[in-house]
């Protein structure tokens, strides 16, 4: 198999507990930084698939590599390569299928339920989940359902799309990928702009209650998900 490509958008948020997935599975993986503008580099012919990370941006900013970033997911697109895309680069990969991403009407941080929808899958993509599991959210932005995209993950806090099948790509605007580290540098380093608790937004307390245990189920559904991703990526 070849390796996976995993495109980063910012140092605090690494693939985290994903790079965890993999070495268990000795699935080999190259991480590159979409910011450093190389992306346009690699070798669609040389990878099995992509994973774009999350990062501080919005889509509808104006960056120098932003661009770059858009051609490199639409060639993938035409392509058919494999992809997943997480918070931010759930955003990218929905812009790039056409989809509207916008400025949701409030922000979602903390653990909030997800609401799996399988109904719509063919058989031979069966994913193996509860009807819901709770996830790590951080995120200001939502985006529209893609045309001809599957409807797979909805929220309960309001914010409805929270993740689509489109062929061989996902999309998730939460965060599987989370560790103790993680959850701990994101409530340190954008404690200045968080806005006050609410019922979509957690304090510092209530994110880290329970974190052991909330973490550990946390991965648990991620093994699934990825498991699921994975099956079309070997196919």
């Amino acid at each position: 198999m070849l390796p996976i490509s995993i495109i980063c958008h910012a140092n605090c948020e690494p693939p985290g507990y994903l790079c965890t997935y993999f070495d268990k599975r000795n699935i080999s993986y190259i991480k590159t930084n979409a910011i450093d503008n190389v992306i346009s580099e690699i070798d669609l012919d040389m990878i099995s698939g992509l994973v774009f990370m999350g990062g501080p941006y919005s889509v509808n900013d104006h960056h120098p590599w932003f661009e770059t970033e858009m051609q490199f997911i639409r060639s993938a697109i035409d392509n058919d390569i494999p992809m997943m895309g997480v918070c931010f680069g759930a955003q990218l990969i929905s812009k790039a299928l056409g989809a509207e991403v916008r400025a949701a009407s409030h922000m979602e941080v903390g653990w909030h339920r997800i609401v799996v929808d399988t109904s719509r899958l063919a058989s031979v993509q069966t994913l193996n989940l509860n009807d819901s599991f709770e996830a790590f959210e951080w995120h200001e932005d939502t985006f529209t359902i893609p045309e001809g995209a599957i409807p797979i993950f909805m929220g309960s806090g309001g914010i409805e799309n929270q993740g689509y099948l489109y062929d061989k790509i996902l999309t998730m605007q939460f965060h599987l990928e989370m560790t103790e580290h993680m959850v701990y540098d994101w409530l340190e380093r954008y404690k200045n702009c968080m806005p006050k608790p609410s019922d979509t937004v957690q304090s510092a307390e209530q994110i880290t209650e329970r974190l052991d245990e909330r973490l550990e189920n946390l991965h648990t559904v991620a093994d699934k998900i990825y498991d699921w991703w994975l099956s079309m990526v070997n196919k």
